[in-house]
């Protein structure tokens, strides 16, 4: 709730205007005998800032430029100049003449102040910025939050401002624990997110593609100077985005590997300059390693499976884990891509063929053998589900981003290693598009799982950023997975999307919120609930402006302006 008024003097207290009358007094008689200028001082300054509505901060102005006077006049100096005018007051008030008349001439105290007032102004500016501080102080105090006006930006915030924005620009947006995003319009303060709060996840929204895009690249290149590994999914077919991602991985010294997208542009070639102007071309080849189950999930995972039984998916499990345990048993030529292998032994009787090969030197020689009769015998019996699983395999397969889920004949190719990317702390791209981009889509974020759940199970921090770049075309259940897997494995999701119905979808299960300029009024409502904010107020954004909301600590700044910093290419 906003904050109330409150009164040093509770306002029930009996006699309270009698009393505060009295301090008033006391305060300007105090002032008249001790710090004549300091009144005069603090009166202007007090009303200058009422009259302007700049931050409280501005005092801190006169105040400096008080010590320098001070300084440079001497403080000794100073100091004698400003308690020479009271000491003549109080020796006039001291001497022998009592007399009523003596004191009704007050005005004889002061003689000669025009020689000795001006030189208490160095101490007086700095006494008086502070009782105008104060004096601010109890008003901002005995004002209900509401009836606050909205304080303008002075000089110093102009002067930060201006400051802030230019250090952005220029690069400078990785602070001591996050990430810059720009600065508060009014007080030019710094805003930004750290990697605590990104941790749980973010969401970057807005009407318009580039927005989000933008923003989100921001995050991605303070992780670069960090030194963060991250992992990146471009589902948005942006031509650009490899391009400037290399620029930012060679500005930080991170090795960049780019798979897909126009990397590719044929069968056994690359396109290595224009492409990804600095990054390496990479093949993506994850089922050829690690142990049976993960791999028969990464098929399964990548397939769709609308229309069909659950249990022939489960078959379809069964059937693949043991056939890349055969292939672990009893490995074929390993300049064959494994998807052929396993297509091959999608066969009954290719699988019953190589189980033949399987050396008796093998430790489950027995039990294997074992299961491929079985998974051959329960195939015959219903090949239904083994046919729709070699059908979309061989499409993918036959597509033109299928072609490089291996290594190319006579490449030398860097495979893309989800876990090696992490260790050795650099940056791998999935350019997914095309005719088969939801199936490699699915495998990428099964991958991603997958590499979540080791790193549970190992207690290890990956200390890494996904940076998935259209995240609309995720299944949003996969999206969900990889959100709540992130801070157990140290995994921070950055999500964009321009789809209000997946950003209103999702806006709950993010930690941080980065919202544009929202037009469509359902999801804004959705967004605005999750952000505990009004939808008038996402819908009025401007172009440059964005909304930071952070779940766990709480913490909403309803208006930022983004500040876009250059790239690093060097």
């Amino acid at each position: 709730m906003p904050r109330r008024a409150r009164y040093l003097v509770p306002r029930g207290t009996p006699r309270r205007g009698e009393f505060l009358a009295a301090c008033a007094v006391v305060v300007v008689l105090s002032h008249l005998v001790f710090a004549q200028l300091t009144l005069v001082v603090a009166i202007a300054l007090y009303w200058a800032g009422k009259a302007t509505r700049w931050h409280p901060s501005w005092l801190a102005m006169p105040a400096a430029a008080g010590i320098l006077w001070t300084l440079a006049v001497g403080p000794r100096a100073a100091a004698a100049g400003f308690v020479a005018g009271p000491a003549q007051v109080i020796g006039y008030l001291n001497t022998s003449d009592h007399q009523v008349g003596h004191l009704l001439h007050f005005g004889a105290a002061f003689a000669g102040a025009r020689s000795w007032l001006p030189k208490q102004l160095p101490i007086a500016m700095l006494t008086g910025a502070a009782e105008a501080g104060l004096a601010t102080w109890l008003s901002w105090l005995h004002t209900d939050e509401w009836d606050m006006p909205e304080p303008r930006p002075g000089l110093l915030v102009t002067v930060r401002r201006l400051a802030l924005v230019r250090a952005i620009r220029a690069g400078g947006i990785v602070t001591r624990d996050g990430a810059s995003l720009g600065i508060t319009p009014g007080s030019g303060t710094r805003v930004s997110l750290s990697w605590r709060e990104a941790a749980g996840g973010v969401l970057v929204c807005g009407s318009t593609a580039a927005q989000p895009l933008t923003t989100s690249f921001q995050l991605v290149q303070a992780a670069l100077r960090r030194r963060k590994p991250v992992l990146a999914v471009d589902l948005t077919g942006d031509p650009d985005l490899p391009g400037y991602l290399a620029a930012a991985c060679g500005g930080a010294g991170v090795p960049l590997h780019v798979f897909g997208g126009a990397a590719a542009v044929g069968p056994g070639q690359f396109n290595t300059a224009a492409a990804v102007r600095g990054g390496h071309p990479a093949c993506y080849e994850p089922f050829r390693y690690g142990p049976p189950a993960h791999r028969a999930a990464l098929v399964t995972g990548m397939l769709s499976w609308d229309g069909q039984a659950s249990q022939h998916r489960r078959s379809c499990a069964a059937y693949l884990e043991d056939v890349f345990e055969l292939l672990d048993a009893a490995p074929g030529d390993p300049r064959v891509p494994v998807l052929d292998e396993v297509l091959h032994l999608l066969s009954p009787a290719a699988l019953r063929a190589r189980v033949q090969h399987v050396p008796a030197s093998y430790a489950r020689r027995s039990v294997l053998v074992e299961r491929v009769q079985v998974s051959a015998s329960l195939t015959d019996a219903e090949p239904a589900a083994i046919a729709s699983l070699a059908q979309e395999l061989r499409a993918l397969r036959g597509s033109q981003a299928g072609r490089w889920l291996r290594q190319p004949v006579g490449g030398q190719l860097a495979p893309v290693d989800l876990g090696r990317t992490v260790t050795s702390r650099s940056v791998a791209l999935f350019c997914l598009n095309g005719s088969a981009r939801d199936m490699l889509t699915r495998l990428v974020c099964q991958d991603l799982l997958g590499l979540g759940a080791r790193l549970r199970g190992m207690g290890v921090d990956a200390d890494a950023v996904v940076w998935l770049a259209g995240c609309d075309a995720i299944p949003e259940q996969t999206l969900r997975e990889l959100i709540a897997a992130g801070p157990a494995a140290g995994l921070s999701v950055v999500a964009t999307t321009s789809s209000p119905k997946a950003a209103g979808d999702l806006a709950e299960h993010p930690n941080a919120l980065l919202v544009h300029r929202i037009a469509d009024p359902a999801a804004a409502g959705r967004l605005a609930a999750a952000a505990a904010m009004s939808a008038d107020d996402l819908a009025t954004l401007g172009d440059e402006e964005l909304v930071l909301a952070v779940a766990r600590p709480r913490r909403l700044v309803p208006r930022v302006l983004a500040v876009r910093s250059r790239i690093d290419a060097r």
